[in-house]
């Protein structure tokens, strides 16, 4: 089998070397070369936003799994092209190069409430189920473990906060819903899934427990031993000054105006299809910390 992989970012060296482990190769798509890739494998410049750039990206290749995409920007529209119009270009690219198989992965936060990253998503997942092409899509929950385990962003840095008993921020009431997936339970499931021969479904993956964002900050707390501070902020004030923020030219604001909508909005729990498609299985949450944190008492357990 020969893949495209388009844009893998924090998920790349992983999961490029775990596909290369399971005998897949092929190529990887990004708009500036990649520091080092596994054997076999090649580079491919492009953007998918010009459509030019894409000419034979798709050749030799049996399937694209496609992974660029957006995740935080304060211009709604550029959202719309990348994600949405990147994803109707690379299509067209893969439907003239005969690819049998485009799978796509997207988000949880899949609920129009979930502003304009969320409805950029729905747009790219609504164009690949009508490419014609045979298709998966992928909804991972909140990864952590990103390469070291520490720091980054997004769940990775709530762990961090909590590890070291910093000041951990609320928004709300903190009942948003999370279901932590440890980063190798999903590499996991993109490598299944380009196997498996099944296809034509919309699969999460997710961790086996899902909790609160203030459950999750107990269930650290009392793995690492530690007494992070919590502060709560109205959800309304963190939107309010997620809009402001937007008005500022910062390159990497501390908040962007829809993450806050796409905390709270509903999300899917249901792994059932993922299991029974490919046999996707997530470990729960202080495994996954234990594989981070004490990997050596991990193995051998």
């Amino acid at each position: 089998m020969r893949l495209l992989v388009t844009g893998p970012g924090r998920l790349g060296r992983p999961l490029l070397a775990e596909l290369h482990r399971r005998g897949i190769t092929g190529a990887v798509l990004h708009r500036s070369a990649p520091a080092s890739l596994p054997p076999g494998w090649r580079s491919v410049r492009a953007d998918v936003t010009r459509p030019e750039s894409l000419a034979g990206v798709c050749a030799e290749c049996d399937q694209v799994l496609h992974l660029a995409a957006v995740t935080h920007s304060n211009r709604s529209n550029r959202y719309a092209e990348v994600n949405a119009l990147g994803t109707r270009n690379l299509v067209a690219e893969a439907r003239r190069a005969g690819v049998q198989r485009f799978t796509l992965v997207s988000t949880r936060a899949i609920d129009p409430a979930g502003g304009a990253y969320s409805q950029s998503k729905i747009q790219a997942e609504e164009i690949v189920r009508d490419s014609g092409l045979a298709w998966n899509i992928l909804r991972p929950a909140e990864v952590y473990g990103m390469v070291d385990g520490t720091g980054g962003e997004g769940i990775s840095a709530l762990i961090e906060r909590c590890r070291l008993g910093r000041w951990v921020p609320i928004a709300g009431d903190g009942s948003p819903k999370l279901a932590p997936v440890y980063l190798d339970d999903v590499i996991d499931g993109m490598c299944r899934v380009v196997a498996a021969p099944g296809h034509g479904g919309v699969h999460v993956l997710a961790g086996p427990e899902e909790m609160s964002y203030v459950q999750l900050i107990r269930r650290l707390a009392a793995y690492f031993d530690t007494r992070p501070r919590t502060i709560g902020v109205p959800a309304g004030m963190l939107a309010l000054a997620a809009r402001v923020l937007a008005l500022l030219p910062l390159d990497k604001p501390p908040l962007y105006a829809d993450q806050v909508a796409r905390l709270f909005s509903p999300k899917s729990h249901d792994t059932k299809s993922a299991f029974l498609a490919f046999g996707f299985t997530a470990r729960p949450l202080e495994q996954g910390l234990n594989a981070i944190f004490h990997p050596r008492q991990q193995a051998l357990a």
